[in-house]
C-alpha cells in the first residue's frame, strides 16, 4: 500500500511530535502532569511574575488553550496569581510548585534521555539544530 504523505516533511513532524510527546508525557508517571502543563512550569519557574499572554508567545500557545492550563496548575496548588503592572497578572510558582520542579525537570530529561537514547547524541543534536531553524 502507497503513502502519499512519505515525502511531506509536515507529516513527519506531526508524526514525530506524537511519539516525543508520548515518550515525555510517560516519563512524568505519578506527576500526573502533561507536557504543556510541564512547559508553562519551566517558563514560570525562569520567569517569576511573567504574565500569561507572554507565556502564550513564548510556547506559541493559543490563549484560549493556555486558560484550561493556568486553571489546571491553579487547582492543584502550584502556581499563584500575583498582581502586576496595570491591569496584568503576574504568575509565580506556589511553594508546593517549587517543591515539584525537580522531579518535573528530571522527569522531563528522562523523557528526553530516551529520545535521544533511540536515534543517538549525534543526530539528536542535528535534529536539535533543524527544529530550531524550523520553529
Amino acid at each position: 500500500m502507497r503513502n502519499p504523505l512519505e515525502q511531506l516533511v509536515g507529516f513527519h513532524l506531526v508524526r514525530t511530535a506524537g511519539i516525543g510527546l508520548r515518550t515525555v508525557n510517560a516519563a512524568y508517571g505519578d506527576l500526573a502532569i502533561r507536557h504543556p502543563d510541564a512547559a508553562v512550569m519551566m517558563v514560570i519557574e525562569a520567569n517569576p511574575g511573567i504574565s500569561q499572554s507572554a507565556i502564550c508567545r513564548m510556547l506559541n500557545i493559543q490563549r484560549s488553550n493556555m486558560v484550561p492550563i493556568i486553571s489546571r496548575l491553579s487547582e492543584r496548588g502550584w502556581i499563584e496569581r500575583n498582581p502586576g503592572r496595570g491591569k496584568t497578572i503576574g504568575i509565580t510558582l506556589s511553594p508546593q510548585g517549587q517543591q515539584a520542579m525537580p522531579r518535573l525537570h528530571a522527569a522531563s530529561q528522562e523523557g528526553e534521555d530516551k529520545l535521544a537514547a533511540g536515534i543517538g547524541p549525534e543526530l539528536y543534536a542535528q535534529l536539535m539544530a533543524i527544529l530550531r531553524k524550523v520553529g
